[in-house]
This record gives structure tokens, sequence and C-alpha cells, in this order.
């Protein structure tokens, strides 16, 4: 199910998935990751996983926000009980809430880490493999 936009309000609902094409592109990295065919070497890829982890990590610190909307009295005018529902709408951690949209961004970002750590593995095996093939057959490193 993929987010839309209520047609009334204007404002956008989110999704219990990250959008088709993120969550096809993020399916497809991560296959070609685990299947060997991304190269990356070590020390770049935990250089780029590690940002992306430190990225997730501000956004999960951002979900305590959300507590802050559920608690907070805007007033008694009907704007203000209009403004006071949408802020507790986007903090419910439901699939039509902000919330949701911040969990799943979070989630990605860790999975597109993992993806990337995984491509070094790959990488530093096939390196791994590729010398002891060369090192059998009496070849020495230049």
């Amino acid at each position: 199910m993929t987010g839309s936009q209520d047609a009334a309000t204007g404002s956008f609902t989110s999704m219990t998935q990250p959008p088709p094409k993120l969550s096809g592109t993020i399916a497809a990295f991560t296959s070609a990751a685990a299947a060997g065919r991304v190269t990356l070497n070590a020390e770049s890829a935990e250089a780029m996983a590690s940002k992306l982890e430190a990225i997730a990590d501000r956004a999960e610190r951002r979900l305590t926000l959300f507590e802050n909307l559920n608690r907070v009295a805007l007033g008694s005018s009907e704007v203000a009980k209009t403004m006071e529902r949408q802020d507790r709408a986007a903090a419910a951690g439901t699939p039509t809430s902000a919330k949701e949209n911040l969990v799943l961004y979070v989630r990605s970002l860790r999975e597109v880490a993992a993806a990337v750590r995984t491509c070094a593995r790959s990488t530093v095996a096939t390196d791994e493999a590729n010398a002891a093939t060369l090192n059998q057959k009496g070849v020495q490193p230049a």
C-alpha cells in the first residue's frame, strides 16, 4: 500500500511500506549486493554505511518528538481543534501518520547500510579467493 494525497485537505497519507520505486530500488540493490554483483572496497563501504546509520539514528531520535504532538492542546477555537486533530493524526503511529513515514525511512536507511556492508564483504571474499588461486599457481603479488 502506498501513500496518497487527500483531495480535501491536501495532506499526504503515509504508507506501511516504502513507495514501490524506493522499495524496489532497495530490494534490487540488496539482491545485487547479496549476489556479489556490487563491489566496494571495505573502507569506503564502511564509511558509507556508517553515515547511513548515523542518519538513521538521528531520524530515530526524532520519533520521540511525535509524543509531544499528542500532549499539546492548542486552544478551544475550531481552527485550534482542527490543528490539534491533525497533529494527533501525524503522531499516531498508524499507516496514515507522519510517524510511520519516519519509521519507514529509518528502516530503509538501515537496509541500505546493511546492503553496503554486504557488498564490501563480497568484494573482500572475492579478492581473497582470487589471491588464493593466484598463490596456488605460484603467481606472486607485484
